[in-house]
């Protein structure tokens, strides 16, 4: 068998199948953590801005999904981008936390949860 014949032997019933998955699934998942991190933000609101031995200063809660989707765009240096996410998204932030950041900044991770809760 070539190599060629490995991507035509795939049933077509599986390919739509998954493409189906691919279009209909990511829809769905964005909504699953937009929910998510609306109920994060609401606790934290309830919670305040604590201190936690050996972690620092709660600052937020971010669903794990859209953490890791934030990371992987940019970058894993998460304290240069995650003060700026948090400008951006100051419904995310623990009551009397306020994030620290670049006054000449441009908005790095776009605010793109804005208003979700």
């Amino acid at each position: 068998m070539s190599s060629d014949s490995i991507v035509t032997d795939i049933p077509k019933e599986f390919v739509r199948k998954w493409w189906w998955e691919i279009q209909n699934g990511l829809p769905n998942e964005k909504a699953k953590v937009h929910e998510h991190q609306a109920r994060l933000a609401a606790e934290m609101r309830k919670q305040g801005s604590t201190q936690m031995e050996g972690l620092g200063q709660v600052a937020a809660r971010i669903n794990p999904r859209l953490f890791f989707r934030l990371q992987g765009q940019h970058g894993n240096n998460v304290h240069e981008w995650m003060p700026e996410y948090l400008k951006d998204n100051p419904h995310l932030c623990a009551v009397g936390y306020r994030p620290k950041v670049n006054a000449a900044r441009h908005g790095l991770t776009g605010g793109w949860m804005k208003n979700k809760d």
